[in-house]
């Protein structure tokens, strides 16, 4: 005699359990303010990435790195 059982509910581990809905307009409006953060931020890193000849990846320039004593 097999003994069977319920189906149980989606668990936030289960791919099931999520719902994902897309309310952002096409094309996403970006201010200059935002453009600017971004450059400034990880300019260097993005010139690295979309360099036709990448070299080496830039070093890290965070003026807070964890243990930076100003």
């Amino acid at each position: 005699m097999s003994s069977s059982r319920p189906p149980s509910k989606p668990r936030p581990s289960d791919p099931e359990f999520w719902t994902v809905e897309n309310e952002l307009p096409d094309p996403i409006p970006v201010s200059n303010a935002e453009l600017d953060a971004i450059e400034r931020y990880f300019g260097d890193l993005l010139d690295a990435v979309f360099e036709p000849k990448p070299r080496t990846m830039p070093a890290a320039t965070t003026a807070n790195q964890k243990g930076d004593k100003r």
